[in-house]
């Protein structure tokens, strides 16, 4: 399993701040967060090899840690990319986009 770290940055200015994080995962009172981990979990199917998420928002966007079952690297950071790619293209991430690595 492989640790993927990307983040997703806003295409707008975000409406209000949002609740810090103390370990990485979504805090209770982090929507975002939350809702942008509940549709990967919505999008992710048994070839993603998806195991876990962390979603923390921070003044720059969303981090995400996608925790993915693959042979290596390089096929662990494409299938997270993929999974994120086509939540990102059908708007279920709400008003984001992938930041560059």
């Amino acid at each position: 399993m492989f640790a993927v770290y990307l983040t997703l940055r806003p295409d707008r200015p975000p409406d209000g701040p949002a609740a810090p994080s103390t370990d990485g995962a979504a805090a209770p009172g982090d929507g975002v967060a939350a809702a942008v981990q509940q549709a990967l979990w919505g999008y992710a199917g048994p070839a993603d090899g998806l195991e876990h998420i962390r979603a923390r928002s921070g003044p720059r966007g969303l981090g995400l840690v996608l925790f993915v079952r693959a042979p290596d690297r390089p096929e662990a950071e494409r299938r997270a990319r993929a999974l994120l790619g086509r939540a990102l293209a059908e708007g279920a991430v709400g008003r984001f986009a992938l930041a560059p690595p």
